[in-house]
């Protein structure tokens, strides 16, 4: 099988591409391409790309916004198996070996794997001890994008997109990863398979989106997952959940900010 490595970037982190370029080219497993969408320093990542062996095509993504580079990346994707990876991620040398042979062994529509960051000893997100071969609905909302890696058979590159008006760049500036696999869940697509293996590596952040700008966008956000009645319940429940936290992000503000988000959901268009 191929694998098409997806890669949207604005250009910002130079050294960071080329250690992921250098893990790419110790890959164990050969047949690959990377399709590297760029929305500035085209000239930079460009000479950046030459010093590497691996098979890759580049394009002006254009636009602002992750979402809006992945879907340009998608445009040109040829293999069987694609993942979104990273601008400062990297991989173990034997990641595709390891991907490849857990396609060939459950052929599902997305396996899921996980990353560590090996300075820090962390991870970003809290893996389960033990596979699973079902995930639920609410679990696709845990999910990080570049440890999926997606059947193009399944899932068609050239049809199934990101909604550009989430992501960072975007007025709501996150959640574009959840909409993209919840759409798949919906599809039909519900073969998803995680797996407790390391196959990437990446910087441990600590991340809530729990801002104003995020609480506002997650609004709209749980309207585009979950429709109009429930999204707005669910948002409900999610704002009462997290309103220490919320509190906490924005000098002791909440009501506003929340009221704010609910009216946003409401002119949100799904």
């Amino acid at each position: 099988m191929k694998f098409s490595l997806l890669l949207g970037t604005y250009g910002s982190r130079l050294k960071e591409l080329d250690v992921l370029f250098d893990s790419l080219d110790r890959q164990t497993y050969k047949n690959f391409e990377v399709i590297v969408g760029s929305q500035t320093n085209f000239n930079e990542i460009d000479e950046l790309l030459k010093k590497h062996s691996f098979e890759y095509k580049h394009i002006d993504a254009g636009g602002v916004g992750c979402s809006v580079s992945r879907n340009a990346t998608m445009d040109y994707c040829t293999g069987d198996i694609y993942t979104f990876t990273d601008d400062d991620c990297w991989y173990t040398d034997n990641a595709l070996e390891i991907v490849n042979d857990h396609f060939e062994k459950y052929n599902p529509d997305v396996a899921i794997f996980q990353n560590f960051d090996p300075i820090t000893k962390k991870s970003t997100a809290d893996y389960p001890k033990e596979a699973i071969l079902g995930i639920s609905r609410m679990q696709t909302l845990k999910q990080i994008t570049f440890d999926m890696w997606f059947n193009a058979h399944q899932l068609d590159p050239m049809t199934h997109r990101f909604d550009e008006r989430f992501g960072i760049g975007k007025k709501y500036n996150s959640g574009e990863e959840n909409v993209f696999i919840m759409d798949a869940y919906k599809e039909g697509k519900k073969k998803m398979y995680y797996f407790p293996i390391i196959v990437s590596y990446h910087p441990y952040k600590k991340v809530n989106y729990t801002d104003e700008k995020s609480i506002l966008g997650k609004g709209p956000l749980f309207k585009r997952l979950f429709g109009s009645f429930w999204g707005f319940f669910l948002f409900i429940a999610f704002g009462f959940k997290k309103m220490k936290i919320i509190k906490d992000s924005n000098d002791g503000r909440f009501w506003g900010i929340f009221m704010a988000a609910i009216k946003e959901q409401l002119k949100f268009r799904v």
